[in-house]
Parts: C-alpha cells; sequence; structure tokens
C-alpha cells in the first residue's frame, strides 16, 4: 500500500482555503497547516502506485497550490 507525504506550498492568504480542498480528496488521511517553507503536509495512503499518482496531481491542481514536494514511504 503506497505511502506519500506530500509539502503544498500556497497563496499565503489562501493556506487555509487550500488545506481544506485537500483535506476532502480521497486518499488523504491526514493534512495540517505548517510554519516553515513548506505551508500544508498531507499524508496519502492508496491501494496502487498508478492511484497514488492521480491524488498527488489532483493535490497539485488545487488552486492556489505553487509547487509540491512528494516524500514517499519505504516500510
Amino acid at each position: 500500500m503506497p505511502l506519500a507525504f506530500v509539502m503544498v506550498n500556497t497563496i499565503p492568504d489562501q493556506m487555509e482555503h487550500v488545506l481544506e480542498k485537500i483535506r476532502e480528496i480521497e486518499c488523504v488521511e491526514e493534512a495540517y497547516m505548517l510554519y516553515g517553507v513548506y505551508d500544508i503536509l498531507a499524508e496519502v495512503k492508496t491501494e496502487t502506485t498508478e492511484e497514488l499518482k492521480e491524488i498527488i496531481l489532483r493535490i497539485r491542481t488545487v488552486k492556489h497550490v505553487l509547487n509540491t514536494l512528494t516524500l514517499m514511504a519505504v516500510s
């Protein structure tokens, strides 16, 4: 079961809106607002790697997302 952590940069005054939209995406287990280099951290668990790619693309296309960094977990 693929697991990834997606770190997201947003437009500063849109962090809360982006966080809400990311939390609505299926397979996003948790999502948190951060202070530091990245604005949001999302934990994504899927059944397949292909599904993981689709979810990451959905996160990247949320309005006001500037960029992302995806970290794949290994058991």
